[in-house]
């Protein structure tokens, strides 16, 4: 009877040790790459492909059924990624140099995923919250900067930038909000900030200068519930400000051009505000 339960008690440790298994993958070729990988919990797993040299990444899950990875083509990388909950996934892939790229959720079912392909870029990615998900592209000539820092649950965001010295920001606090932001050319700038649930901002830049909020300056601003902004800048030296308190809320900005400019404020509910400008 001892002899039975002996084997039966080993029977449940081994399924134990089996059902905290964490993996990695660990790749490296090329020189002075350091990579520092921590996991704590169950089912966690890791791939990591560097080729290039001076990479550096540091990587921490606690949790259990989470997914990180991180290939690199090119060198002096800086890599951050933290994964706290379960279930969350975070991909960062770098094809350029010189990059800094952070990722860290903390909460459970968040995806993030960077791509970026410019040299001198940044890329930042912040959740706290559950089933939020998060793009970052950078294309084109490098230094630019994406940021987006959420904290709620079932929140989208993207943004795409290509060229030159582009920078975007998304800062969210609340439920189930969509942000999409896209950039082309050099030295746009976007900063937009929602506070509520079900709000929707979609925008695009396309050109050079134009300016939408800068680092600390949100320009596109969102208070309260099922509010909207659909931006587009076609041209140069455009400028625009725009934001809603209330709910229910709707604009559209058009300019197209050169150096127009568009202030907008909505205090209320079920406000409709639409402007187009152009030189033509």
């Amino acid at each position: 009877m001892k002899k039975v339960f002996l084997l039966c008690s080993c029977a449940v440790f081994a399924g134990a040790i089996f059902a905290q298994t964490n993996s990695n993958n660990l790749e490296q070729v090329g020189d002075n790459n350091k990579s520092n990988i921590t996991q704590v919990g169950t089912q966690n797993r890791t791939l990591i492909i560097h080729n290039g040299s001076a990479n550096e990444l540091t990587l921490g899950q606690n949790g259990g059924s989470n997914a990180a990875e991180n290939q690199v083509s090119g060198s002096e990388n800086l890599i951050f990624i933290q994964q706290v909950g379960a279930a969350n996934q975070g991909v960062s892939s770098i094809r350029a140099n010189n990059n800094r790229a952070t990722i860290s959720q903390e909460g459970n079912g968040n995806v993030a995923n960077q791509d970026l392909q410019s040299d001198d870029s940044k890329a930042l990615i912040f959740h706290l919250g559950n089933n939020n998900q998060s793009i970052q592209q950078q294309l084109g000539t490098g230094s630019q900067e994406s940021q987006v820092d959420i904290i709620g649950s079932n929140n989208n965001t993207a943004q795409a930038q290509n060229g030159e010295n582009q920078f975007s920001k998304l800062s969210i606090v609340g439920n189930a909000n969509i942000n999409i932001i896209t950039q082309n050319g050099a030295s746009n700038n976007m900063n937009a900030t929602v506070e509520g649930n079900g709000n929707q901002i979609n925008a695009l830049q396309d050109g050079n200068n134009n300016f939408a909020g800068a680092a600390n300056d949100p320009r596109l601003i969102q208070i309260g519930d099922a509010n909207s902004i659909l931006l587009i800048q076609q041209g140069d030296l455009n400028s625009s400000s725009i934001r809603q308190e209330g709910d229910n809320n709707r604009t559209i900005n058009a300019q197209t051009g050169a150096e127009h400019t568009n202030i907008i404020q909505q205090i209320g509910s079920s406000n409709t505000a639409t402007v187009t400008q152009s030189n033509n």
